[in-house]
């Protein structure tokens, strides 16, 4: 697993990290969709991978955001899934910037997808923060950028904390871009009684 510190923001991802079978990805394709903004097709189902055929990629994908919470987070709190769904771009449809509240951590996995990018979008950039200067950029980089693009394809998975503003570009290709998101909450025993802050959730 990689790391793109974008702000400090744990961005999280891997390349070619899971590969689907038939009959997963026809599982995936099968699942009943709604048109919204910009040609983007959303799943009905807010469980999609309660879907006993999409259960080895639960697995991997709960596997995948407990080796980000312990491993880039650098925390023990247990974690859970709370919403499972998929998305179908066609040709140039895409997925406007948008975060996803009562979500800890999200993550995007490429059921199938061409030379794309997910996109992050930011409301200021690092050098920008304390001097809110319009800079002159020479080259464009992870300190001086309002907006980062990282490259996907068909296999990887990128994990985000789920307050961060995130979409894509449009679907350049005239394969459909596939993808399965997953929000996971907190669960347990949070605080302590000694700071005041202990809650149960």
């Amino acid at each position: 697993m990689r790391l793109l510190n974008l702000k400090a923001i744990p961005i999280a991802y891997e390349k070619n990290a899971y590969s689907l079978n038939k009959k997963e990805l026809d599982a995936i394709k099968k699942t009943k969709y709604y048109k919204q903004n910009n040609g983007l097709y959303l799943s009905n189902t807010i469980s999609l991978l309660e879907n006993k055929t999409l259960a080895p990629l639960k697995k991997f994908i709960v596997e995948k955001a407990k080796e980000y919470t312990l491993n880039v987070l650098g925390i023990k709190d247990q974690i859970y899934i709370t919403q499972s769904w998929s998305t179908v771009n066609p040709t140039n449809a895409f997925h406007e910037p948008h975060e996803h509240p009562n979500a800890f951590i999200s993550l995007v996995y490429y059921a199938q997808c061409k030379d794309s990018f997910l996109r992050f979008v930011l409301n200021t950039t690092s050098i920008r923060e304390c001097f809110n200067f319009h800079y002159t950029i020479d080259k464009f980089n992870i300190y001086n950028s309002q907006i980062w693009e990282l490259p996907v394809q068909t296999g990887d998975i990128a994990l985000f904390p789920g307050h961060i503003h995130h979409g894509s570009v449009a679907n350049k290709s005239s394969i459909p871009r596939i993808i399965v998101g997953a929000n996971f909450f907190i669960k347990g025993r949070l605080g302590t009684k000694k700071t005041v802050s202990l809650i149960t959730i």
